[in-house]
């Protein structure tokens, strides 16, 4: 009897024993789990991080990272600090959110018809060519392209350089795509029947050979991203939009029709990065501040040369966008429009010279209707007159005449004349930003003046 009991008493405890481990092997495998998500969720902020890194630079758009590459010409550039960039970035981010083209064309920042007011009197407004990033594929270029008779071949291998799409270039083979996808609010779903097919980044009334173009950006663009597969993506504009329900029936089409066919490079698929619209003129991913890659590419995206911004308008394949060309930001006191009164255009360029003269006082000199981003008190429009007059500089009271100077074979506005005296078009455009009052902005290299 006593042995009885005492095996009873050994079982219970392998019982137990077995529970426990079974417990264990629970915990061990949900820690697993979690240590997958966390490293998930670490590799989305990162991605988010270079993201605001991105347009922080495209912000900028700094002369050390954009003209000294497009042109050899080292100039000098904006000391801003790094409150006054987290400004600027926060503007750029609040227009992109509106740039995806979507499953519907967008008017994305576009107030052309707006009038200041009923006032007499001049006003002025500065008007960018394309937005947001101008790397890889130019989407409204795509569909230029298409309707100009170009082929999904040639409409891709324009926009990306030393790549060869799978399935599709002579003498190559359909790229083996995981059959699922890990997606973040998801989990894992069909890879070419639910995610492809439920990406929304282009309107599904364009032409075929548009649509073929954008699923095998969008197929490569998840591929590289997630790793082939063996990480998850987010659903969203800093991955790739996609929805929950299936995209329409010629979108469809366009992904069945592409299937196996990817943009690669030493055979791996790239980073096939794509906006809506380049304003006529693509990049490297080095020229805005990204990491170089090589199947980026310079460009002038048009149908033939461009070398005023009448040619522009007509040439360029992207220009029925309506984010081609447009004023960015409004104010409500100004009708919702972005013009700006004469004194405050005389402002701006109050605070180029004297952020020139004094690289100390630039601090100071951010927009006056919101709080300073050092914590120090902001100069006012007299003020900034009365530091430059203490240093024996004329100040300007209004202007009466702007003029545009660029150059068209990089896309770039390379200065600003304000009645007579000229300024560095890129310092301009990182002054302007810091200095223009609510949310208005210049978002390109690429920009013009308009008066009304």
């Amino acid at each position: 009897n006593e042995d009885k009991k005492n095996i009873t008493d050994l079982k219970d405890k392998i019982d137990v024993l077995n529970r426990e481990r079974a417990a264990l092997e629970r915990d061990k495998t949900q820690m697993a789990e979690d240590k997958i998500d966390l490293e998930n969720q670490k590799v989305h902020l990162e991605a988010q991080e270079v993201y605001l890194n991105s347009q922080i630079a495209s912000a900028r758009n700094t002369q050390n990272q954009l003209a000294s590459q497009l042109t050899g010409i080292t100039k000098d550039i904006a000391n801003l600090s790094a409150k006054e960039q987290q400004i600027l970035a926060a503007k750029a981010a609040a227009a992109a959110a509106s740039t995806s083209v979507g499953s519907k064309e967008q008017n994305g920042g576009v107030i052309s018809e707006g009038t200041p007011s009923k006032t007499s009197g001049d006003f002025y407004s500065f008007w960018s060519y394309g937005f947001p990033h101008r790397v890889g594929m130019n989407q409204y270029g795509a569909y230029g392209r298409a309707l100009a008779g170009q082929t999904v071949r040639t409409i891709l291998h324009s926009y990306y350089a030393n790549t060869t799409i799978t399935g599709l270039d002579a003498g190559t083979s359909a790229y083996p795509v995981p059959e699922k996808i890990k997606v973040d609010g998801y989990g894992w779903i069909s890879f070419e029947d639910l995610y492809l097919k439920g990406i929304g980044e282009m309107p599904s009334s364009w032409s075929m050979e548009a649509l073929k173009a954008q699923a095998i950006a969008a197929r490569s663009y998840a591929l590289n991203y997630t790793n082939n597969g063996t990480k998850s993506i987010c659903p969203s504009q800093s991955c790739q939009v996609v929805k929950r329900e299936i995209n329409n029936g010629t979108w469809q089409a366009a992904v069945d029709a592409t299937r196996g066919m990817v943009l690669t490079s030493g055979g791996l698929p790239i980073t096939a990065w794509y906006s809506s619209t380049h304003g006529g003129y693509a990049y490297t991913s080095g020229d805005i501040g990204w990491s170089n890659k090589p199947w980026t590419k310079r460009l002038v995206d048009a149908n033939s040369g461009i070398g005023n911004f009448s040619d522009l308008f007509n040439n360029s394949y992207d220009k029925s966008s309506p984010t081609f060309y447009c004023d960015w930001g409004s104010r409500t006191q100004y009708n919702k429009t972005a013009w700006l009164k004469p004194e405050e255009v005389a402002d701006i360029a109050n605070v180029i010279l004297l952020a020139k003269a004094d690289g100390s006082t630039q601090k100071h000199l951010s927009q006056t209707d919101k709080p300073n981003p050092d914590g120090v008190d902001t100069w006012d429009e007299n003020r900034v007159k009365n530091e430059l007059s203490s240093r024996g500089i004329t100040s300007f009271n209004s202007v009466s005449n702007v003029s545009i100077g660029a150059d068209f074979g990089s896309g770039r506005t390379t200065t600003v004349t304000i009645d007579g005296r000229s300024f560095d078009g890129q310092d301009f455009k990182s002054y302007f930003n810091l200095r223009s009052p609510s949310n208005i902005q210049i978002v390109g290299p690429l920009f013009n003046i308009e008066k009304r």
